[in-house]
């Protein structure tokens, strides 16, 4: 009788464990490592942050041809003709990049792709001849990159602005001086009293 005991309680054990082992096998088990979709989806995310940084330094080094190596030449060329347009008004533009999350990612077709995001910059106006920042602002934006792939590499081709907060509510026009949203001008030589 003893026996039987000891055998149904060993038979007990030995089914517990396989149960046990079974059940670790299947958690353990090793799920790959990446998937196509999320790899592209990293691939844009480094375009738009590689975008933002290259757009930063151009402006302040006023160089743009950098952005051609992730941007569309369109696009790159809108940049392009900001920063002269400050650059005839004597200004260039220092601008930082505070925070950048995205939320959305997403590809159209194996050649388009859209990128969703919210950003935080500080922007600094520099007079090119004194070197004395002229105006600053802090800008969110809500922004939607539009991705095209050409020859295996995502290029932005469209930023579309879909929310704007400033702190400083005023726009700065480097030809003709500040203007308040209201459309009125300030002159330079006011500006330039009053230390900014």
């Amino acid at each position: 009788m003893i026996r039987i005991i000891m055998l149904v309680l060993i038979s007990v054990l030995l089914a517990a464990s396989c149960q046990q082992d079974k059940k670790t096998a299947v958690t353990s088990v090793e799920k790959p490592v990446g998937t196509a979709a999320s790899e592209e989806a990293s691939r844009i995310k480094d375009t738009v942050v590689l975008y933002d940084a290259l757009l930063a330094k151009g402006y302040i080094t006023l160089n743009m041809s950098p952005l051609l190596e992730v941007a569309t030449e369109q696009r790159a060329n809108k940049a392009y003709y900001h920063m002269a347009a400050l650059g005839e008004g004597k200004v260039k533009m220092d601008m930082k990049l505070n925070e950048l999350k995205f939320s959305d990612v997403k590809t159209l077709s194996p050649e388009t792709a859209e990128a969703a995001t919210e950003e935080k910059w500080d922007y600094r106006y520099i007079n090119t001849d004194s070197g004395k920042q002229v105006y600053d602002n802090s800008v969110e934006y809500k922004l939607t990159y539009r991705l095209i792939k050409q020859s295996g590499k995502w290029l932005i081709d469209d930023i579309e602005v879909t929310y704007t907060k400033q702190k400083n509510p005023e726009e700065y026009t480097p030809l003709t001086g500040k203007r308040d949203l209201s459309g009125s001008a300030t002159d330079n030589a006011k500006e330039s009293k009053s230390g900014k």
